[in-house]
């Protein structure tokens, strides 16, 4: 039987929940061998939860900061700086350029389909 890729990763996320240790690499190793799943199914699996458990970071760092008092801008202003430390100057200003242009490209999309 064929398994989607959302239904492995929603059992993966269920089970984890459940899961006392809260290690998801025996969870995965588990999980291939329960799923019968290829390695190629194993590294997409892997890189969702790298993206899953960041976003869970981010999240937890935008409420602590709004616990603080922090406005969500200048949380996110914070964010973007400490993400491009390590970037040059020049490199920085082609992000900081690009973003309101990525932002109102958005916008006219969104507002186009709606």
């Amino acid at each position: 039987m064929e398994q989607t890729f959302e239904g492995i990763l929603s059992s993966l996320l269920d089970c984890y929940e459940k899961s006392e240790s809260k290690d998801i690499n025996v969870l995965l190793s588990k999980k291939t061998e329960d799923l019968g799943l290829t390695e190629e199914s194993m590294t997409l699996i892997k890189e969702a939860s790298k993206y899953i458990d960041n976003f869970a970071e981010k999240t937890a760092s935008l409420e602590d900061a709004r616990d603080e008092g922090i406005s969500m801008k200048r949380w996110m202003a914070s964010d973007l700086e400490m993400s491009m430390k390590e970037l040059a100057d020049n490199e920085k200003a082609e992000i900081m350029e690009a973003i309101p242009v990525a932002m109102n490209k958005v916008i006219n999309q969104t507002t186009e389909e709606g």
